[in-house]
């Protein structure tokens, strides 16, 4: 049977160099998995992969090396077991956060929580382009806020935000156009903000730094001290 690679993209599958072999990556939320996810993915990769798994920059477990026959058979598995897997695309991606203030004695607010909400959500939400999330509880910024669309940092046990940032092809640092928020509500409504935005003004493909740099930074600005 043929494999429709293309398909199997939305579903966390990855075509290798080898075209009959695929990676397949399991999604987290809060920057935190389940120790019996854990183990599902060791089982995973010992019957259908090489044994390898490989933890990406993006907190997520990928599974290589999973042959073409046995796609099916996985995607049986982690459907019986309710894993959730990357999703790709023009979509919002994983929500990326470091241990906070929970865990962390530097930490200046609760990351895993939050994140946790924002992924529920707006994960795998079809936008012009994809869009990237990370929250880090301090300044020493574990997971690079600023190199994201939408970056949360930890500051003075409030949220300073930065928007437009990217990493990868071009290097983009995310700008900060709000003052500090202390209050987790009011940073659940500029995120729902933000994307909003994003979604009625971006062109295909075009991510948020690259629309804020068309528009300007004002509009986007006034859209969001709209909410608060």
């Amino acid at each position: 049977m043929e494999i429709d690679a293309a398909a199997l993209k939305p579903k966390g599958f990855f075509q290798q160099v080898e075209t009959d072999k695929f990676s397949l990556r399991l999604c987290m939320s809060g920057g935190t998995m389940d120790t019996t996810y854990v183990r599902k993915a060791i089982e995973i990769a010992e019957k259908y992969g090489d044994s390898v798994i490989h933890l990406t920059s993006r907190q997520q477990i990928e599974i290589p090396s999973i042959s073409d026959v046995n796609v099916e058979a996985v995607l049986k598995m982690i459907a019986d077991e309710n894993i959730s897997t990357f999703i790709g695309g023009p979509r919002v991606r994983t929500v990326l956060a470091c241990l906070g203030a929970s865990v962390c004695k530097f930490g200046q607010i609760e990351t895993s929580g939050l994140a946790r909400e924002i992924h529920k959500l707006y994960f795998g939400q079809e936008l012009p382009a994809k869009l990237k999330i990370a929250i880090t509880g301090c300044q020493n910024n574990c997971v690079r806020v600023e190199a994201n669309d939408i970056g949360i940092r930890g500051v003075g046990h409030g949220y300073l935000f930065y928007f437009g940032g990217c990493f990868g092809r071009e290097i983009r640092i995310g700008k900060t156009i709000l003052p500090v928020l202390k209050d987790k509500k009011d940073v659940l409504k500029v995120i729902e903000a933000a994307v909003a935005f994003f979604k009625t003004n971006a062109n295909k493909g075009e991510r948020l730094g690259k629309l804020l740099e068309r528009v300007g930074i004002e509009p986007f600005k006034k859209h969001l001290e709209s909410v608060l």
